[in-house]
């Protein structure tokens, strides 16, 4: 007899209050091993929010969350690799300190060392391990916190707001390597406002609006169900904003 494999990442009914608004409300989302998942969606919607449920971060108001198939809290806190959305605070660390740090505190295995210094090589920042992150820019942290975090090899990375604040030459790279993860098996959820990326890159989306699950599938299905010609076209329909679309474009025409 052949067991199912473990998913990385399961969500049911997930719900998250905070009091009398509902920021996810009845969210189901799988992320299976060996693919990209995008959390898609405008500010506002309930992205960080899932992704803070799933860490454990904030409390469900109802709904279960399972990683590698062990109920949300600490133990499966331990099975998650997560690159926050605003990379904050260390700024006397230098490069290569914050990710021995990181290596620590997660308790890496011996060949992290190793996948962080080619990440970061892959990133264009190998002669930048000496440098403090307070001299670095933004989307230089970002790559360094993400190099550190794909480093670990968990069962799920998560990454907020994945492309934000990198060149088109790092967002190229990062496709790359959350293709790499997913192809040795691991699981991936990306949250993301950038649709092109989340098309060239995601195996299936899961489009949110207003803290609800508006479509899901695979890039493929979601065009052939809106009759669309790109994923953009089906946010469109399915968040409802074609309406907002054509006031503004009435707006402009008085410019």
């Amino acid at each position: 007899m052949t067991l199912a494999p473990v998913e990385p990442l399961v969500l049911r009914e997930l719900r998250v209050a905070f009091g009398d608004v509902r920021a996810v409300d009845g969210v189901d989302l799988v992320v299976r091993a060996g693919s990209v998942t995008g959390l898609v969606g405008p500010n506002g919607c309930g992205k960080t929010t899932t992704l803070r449920a799933v860490l454990g971060l904030v409390r469900p108001a109802a709904g279960t969350v399972a990683v590698a198939g062990i109920p949300g809290g600490l133990a499966a806190r331990a099975h998650v690799a997560w690159v926050p959305d605003e990379p904050g605070g260390l700024d006397e660390l230098t490069v290569d300190e914050f990710v021995d740090l990181v290596g620590a505190l997660w308790r890496a295995d011996a060949g992290y060392a190793a996948r962080a210094a080619l990440l970061l090589d892959a990133f264009g920042l190998a002669t930048r391990r000496r440098s403090m992150l307070a001299s670095l820019s933004h989307g230089q942290r970002r790559l360094v916190t993400i190099a550190a975090a794909v480093a670990l090899r968990r069962a799920l990375l998560i990454v907020d707001e994945a492309t934000a604040a990198l060149d088109p030459e790092a967002v190229i790279t990062l496709r790359e390597v959350v293709r790499t993860v997913a192809a040795r098996g691991g699981g991936v959820l990306l949250a993301t406002q950038d649709l092109a990326f989340a098309e060239r890159v995601c195996d299936r989306v899961t489009l949110l609006t207003r803290g609800r699950v508006a479509a899901e599938g695979t890039p493929q299905e979601l065009r052939a169900q809106f009759g669309a010609a790109s994923l953009e076209d089906v946010f469109v329909a399915a968040a409802g904003v074609a309406e907002r679309q054509q006031e503004v474009r009435s707006a402009l025409e008085a410019l």
